[in-house]
Order: structure tokens, then C-alpha cells, then sequence
């Protein structure tokens, strides 16, 4: 029992100097209509599912398998690697099957299609299990891995990494923010969140392509990766958490629902805190009370925090039959 005190503590510690620099960085605002209560709220917002639109169902439904995952597309870019690696023989196609940015061409996703279909459903089970055991929604985790890396866990530019094409910053602010992530990934003793080093470390066994392995994959290596990507997920998640108070003084759960703080994660993924926190305040001034996705939508503004709005877009749009029929 005393050993899970200090780990509660040490947490509280965290999360306390966390929300003071947070504060100090982006500024806060408080206004006159805070409600009395803000702090008596017991589950995070990001993992509060009580509260969910009919209109979101179709990226934060919950299968009930991991079958329910599986996709046949043809992704171009994961042809391309898997040609490129020589786990699909596509020398009988025009250019060896791949086009000059290393994407497929139409002969080469014919030829690498089968393994295509393979390698972007590996990770399913993996997938459900992390929203088992962390929180992460499941049908936005798989999508954002096809978003960033196509379901191909490499290093493509020595600087992002992984299913999620983490950044050194990227996993370090997670870290900052997500306790259980730091203990998991960070070496007894030391600083995960400032070193960039170790950082950089931990980045790299994210990478789980391996050419001796089937579809050119380590499973093993590639479901620790999904669970490393879940925790830092949920870790912006709950540093939204509090840009949404600093920008408007109330509790996060009191001014965005389930849908829209996973949505604002991915947009602080994205495009950073400073744009989300802008954002933010932009629409708060706009409604003074509970906002909406529709409500962010109509009050970002600038290039960047626009990519981040569209980012969100395409990751929660509609690619599954979820729910399922009557």
C-alpha cells in the first residue's frame, strides 16, 4: 500500500507543476460565469464516454472485436515499402512498380496488394486492446495510424517515427503529461520529458519493420508501438484537457462533450497547444458556455490551426459501418 501512495503522490506532484507551467505558457482566463463546482469532477473528460453524439458513433464506437478493425484498402504508400524492402516481388511491373516518390504504381498495388491488405490489419487486435487497457478510442487510433504512416512502423526521415510518426517533442510532451506513459517508457531515475537523448531512444523502438519477419513486420515490436501511441495520445488528450480550462475557466467536462476533446487532441497533435488554446479562446469569446465542433470550426483561424481542424476531420470521418444495423 505505501508503494501505491507515492505513486499517487508523485503523480499529483506531476500533474500540479504540469498545469502551473501550462498556465504560465498560454495564459489564463477566468471568466466572470465560472461555475462553483469546476473541480469536483471525478473521471477525465477524456475518458468520460457518458456523453456521446448519435452524429460520432461511427468513430468512437467501441467494437466488440478486434474483426470489426479489418480493412482492405490500398494503400500506396505501404505498397510502395513493402516493394522497396523486398517483401513483395514486383519486378515484373513498369519501374520495378514503384513510382519516383516511392509510392506504388497501378502494377505494384496489384502485385503487393495481399500483403497491403496484411500488414494494415495486424495491429487490430492491439488496436482494441489499448482502448481496453488505456482509453484511447480504437476506430480513431486505427485511423490516425493510417493517416500518418499507412501501417507501415518505420523511420521514413529520421525525425518522425512509428505508426503515429512521433517527433522527439511529441513524445516528450506526451510524457510530461501522461504519468503511466513516463512509467513505461522512461529508465528508472530519469528525466523522459527533457532529454532529448533518451527521447530519442525511446522513438526508436517505436520502429517495428523488420525484413526477416513476416509481411516485414515484428508483431511483438508493433503492439508495443500501438500501446506507446494510445498513451501518448491520451496524454495530449489530457493536456486539452487543460487548455480548454486555462481558455475558459471551467472544467473541461462542463464546456466540451466526449467527441469534441478527442477531437481538439487531435488537433493539439497536429498543430500544437498555442493553436489550440487560440482556438479555443476564440470560440469561448463566441459562446460564452459549452462549445461544439461546429463551434471551433466557425472560429479557427490561421494556416496552421486550420491544417489541425482538417486533420481531426479526416481521422474521425466516416470509414467504418459503425454502429452496426438493427
Amino acid at each position: 500500500m505505501p508503494k501505491k501512495k507515492n505513486k499517487y503522490l508523485s503523480t499529483a506532484a506531476k500533474l500540479f507543476l504540469a498545469t502551473t507551467l501550462l498556465i504560465t505558457a498560454v495564459g489564463f482566463n477566468l471568466p466572470p460565469s465560472q461555475p462553483e463546482e469546476v473541480f469536483a469532477q471525478a473521471v477525465s473528460t477524456c475518458l468520460n464516454r457518458s456523453n456521446i453524439s448519435p452524429e460520432d458513433l461511427h468513430w468512437v464506437y467501441v467494437p466488440e472485436s478486434a474483426d470489426e478493425l479489418y480493412t482492405e484498402e490500398p494503400y500506396y504508400y505501404l505498397a510502395g515499402q513493402l516493394i522497396t524492402e523486398g517483401i513483395v516481388d514486383a519486378s515484373f511491373c513498369p519501374s520495378g512498380g514503384l513510382m519516383l516518390n516511392g509510392y506504388a504504381n497501378a502494377c505494384g498495388m496489384a502485385a503487393a496488394f495481399d500483403e497491403v491488405v496484411a500488414v494494415q490489419n495486424l495491429v487490430n487486435e492491439p488496436i482494441l486492446q489499448a482502448f481496453k487497457d488505456i482509453g484511447t478510442p480504437p476506430v480513431l487510433l486505427k485511423q490516425l495510424i493510417r493517416q500518418e504512416s499507412q501501417f507501415w512502423p518505420s523511420n521514413p526521415d529520421e525525425i518522425h517515427y512509428g505508426y503515429g510518426h512521433m517527433t522527439n517533442i511529441g513524445i516528450r510532451n506526451a510524457i510530461q503529461w501522461n504519468y503511466d506513459l513516463d512509467q513505461k517508457v522512461c529508465p528508472a531515475g530519469a528525466t523522459c520529458d527533457t532529454d532529448y537523448l533518451i527521447a530519442n531512444d525511446i522513438l526508436e523502438s517505436l520502429v517495428a519493420t523488420c525484413p526477416d519477419c513476416p509481411h516485414g513486420v515484428d508483431v511483438e515490436a508493433a503492439s508495443r508501438s500501438v500501446d506507446i501511441l494510445a498513451e501518448s495520445l491520451l496524454g495530449y488528450c489530457y493536456q486539452t484537457a487543460l487548455l480548454v480550462f486555462n481558455a475558459t475557466g471551467w472544467h473541461s467536462s462542463l464546456v466540451v462533450d466526449y467527441a469534441t476533446i478527442w477531437k481538439l487532441t487531435l488537433m493539439n497533435y497536429n498543430s500544437g497547444s498555442p493553436c489550440t488554446y487560440n482556438t479555443l479562446v476564440n470560440t469561448f469569446e463566441f459562446t460564452q458556455g459549452p462549445i461544439r465542433w461546429s463551434d471551433i470550426t466557425a472560429n479557427v483561424t490561421g494556416t496552421t490551426c486550420r491544417r489541425g481542424l482538417e486533420y481531426a476531420n479526416q481521422i474521425t470521418a466516416k470509414a467504418f459501418n459503425f454502429p452496426p444495423p438493427e
